[in-house]
């Protein structure tokens, strides 16, 4: 089967599987006052949050609204890069307005097909299905079937924050503190690193972190790998023959992602034992991840919501059942919501676990928000919000305040 023939039949199995979730989820939708769904009104809203970003500049959100003729309505927040231009506003407003809120799906195809930015059509998606979920007066993931109430996490080291030792007892600290598994994440520089001497001196550096780790939390505790893209293939191959005798959960975007390396990934997960993770960078939306696992130039896919949103991960896990293979969610932050909402309603056979940036406990509250983000529990999980829709409430006295647009 060649690849239009492939992806022609996956659009047939998702749609299939996703007319399937959808109806399920049609059968929940009550909405609680009665009140008209169609969709009357979509605000986009720049403004500050009194940050600053890692080059000094102001930082700023998108916070979207969108309003039903009854009342209802949902939102997102996401990065300022999500703000429509006037233009693009436009064709969403002709497209939205009128239309039945539960039709998210198929309105996420004309958006998409109509050529909407990605990140403005994530932003918009996460809206609906918060809308969607307030309107039935259930989590989102409820209306979609729920399958479980807490997720187990694995904890991200970030980029080279020290000496192989400095990992190892971040990876033991892990394990100690309850949590499914711990990614490594050892490199600082450039894509071409493994063609000069001191690209092969980092490479060994690397090799030293991943051993490091393993012989800290001993061979049964699950590790990941993720060097950001960073290598050329022959380093990539290299470190993950490594990998494979260590038994590392996975490899993640060992090389840079783009469609032009595909082939290149296809001869490393041949060759490899340990399960290559991409592309978690690609620019595409699910179309292009289903076209890497239909090459097998992946073992385990991955997406996240600044691709197409929710209903693209959707799209994806659907990709990912056909295949039999699993999928992962890379952490995004103060914009995780969404995974935490598809992760409920997915067997662990295709996520079995969740991404976080530290091992810390504590509850913090972005600006613009009433609601912390994602925070670990004592048995190492994150629960899953069982307040209506995605979970995420905001503030929107502080974000009208500090608006730029």
């Amino acid at each position: 089967m060649n690849r239009r023939a492939f992806l022609r039949n996956l659009a047939s199995a998702g749609a299939c599987f996703l007319a399937g979730s959808a109806a399920k989820g049609k059968s929940l939708l009550i909405v609680a006052d009665g009140s008209d769904s169609r969709i009357s009104n979509v605000e986009w809203i720049l403004y500050r949050t009194g940050r600053q970003q890692a080059d000094g500049q102001p930082e700023c959100r998108c916070a979207i609204r969108a309003t039903t003729a009854g009342g209802a309505q949902g939102w997102a927040d996401l990065d300022g890069s999500a703000m429509a231009d006037m233009e693009t506003a436009a064709v969403i407003r002709d497209i939205l307005l009128g239309r039945d809120a539960v039709d998210v799906e198929a309105i996420w195809q004309q958006l998409y097909e109509e050529g909407i930015p990605l990140l403005t059509l994530s932003a918009l998606d996460i809206a609906l299905w918060d809308l969607l979920g307030r309107l039935a007066g259930k989590p989102t993931h409820a209306v979609l079937g729920s399958k479980r109430q807490s997720i187990p996490a694995y904890v991200s080291t970030g980029f080279d924050p020290g000496e192989p030792q400095e990992y190892a007892e971040f990876a033991l600290a892990a394990k100690e503190q309850g949590l499914y598994g711990c990614n490594i994440q050892p490199y600082v520089g450039s894509a071409s690193r493994g063609s000069d001497p001191a690209g092969a001196a980092s490479v060994d550096r690397d090799i030293a972190t991943y051993e490091a780790a393993r012989q800290a939390v001993g061979p049964d505790y699950p590790l990941m790998a993720d060097n950001g893209c960073s290598y050329a293939f022959s380093d990539a191959l290299r470190v993950g023959q490594v990998l494979d005798t260590l038994k590392y959960e996975w490899y993640q975007s060992p090389m840079p992602d783009n469609d032009d390396w595909l082939d290149k990934y296809v001869t490393l997960a041949a060759r490899l034992t340990t399960p290559v993770c991409a592309p978690a960078l690609n620019p595409g939306s699910y179309q292009a991840r289903a076209a890497w696992i239909q090459a097998k130039g992946c073992d385990v896919a991955a997406i996240d919501a600044h691709h197409g949103g929710l209903t693209a991960c959707r799209k994806l896990v659907a990709a990912c059942e056909a295949a039999k293979i699993p999928l992962q969610l890379p952490d995004i932050g103060p914009d995780s919501y969404p995974h935490v909402q598809l992760i409920a309603t997915v067997p662990p056979s295709r996520i079995k676990c969740i991404q976080v940036r530290s091992l810390s406990r504590e509850t913090t509250t972005q600006p613009g928000r009433l609601t912390p983000e994602p925070t670990l529990d004592d048995q190492g999980t994150i629960p899953i919000p069982q307040t209506p829709g995605m979970g995420l409430e905001l503030d929107w006295n502080y974000i009208l305040t500090h608006r730029l647009t």
